[in-house]
């Protein structure tokens, strides 16, 4: 049972990786496309201190919501 659950422990890390790094790819995307730092959702600005805290987040706190 502890092997099961350390590969399954395992699988969530790499996919969470991926996830992450598909997360930076679309926010450098955003950045040659003159979009970062815009809403992907509604198109706002995203507040400054969000993006301190989070580079890659594509959405503001209305639309995360």
């Amino acid at each position: 049972m502890d092997a099961l659950q350390g590969q399954a422990m395992a699988q969530a890390t790499v996919e969470r990786r991926r996830m992450e790094i598909a997360q930076i790819d679309a926010a450098f995307r955003r950045l040659d496309e003159g979009e970062f730092g815009y809403c992907v959702e509604c198109g706002d600005e995203i507040a400054g201190k969000r993006l301190e805290l989070h580079p890659a987040i594509a959405r503001c706190v209305e639309c995360a919501t």
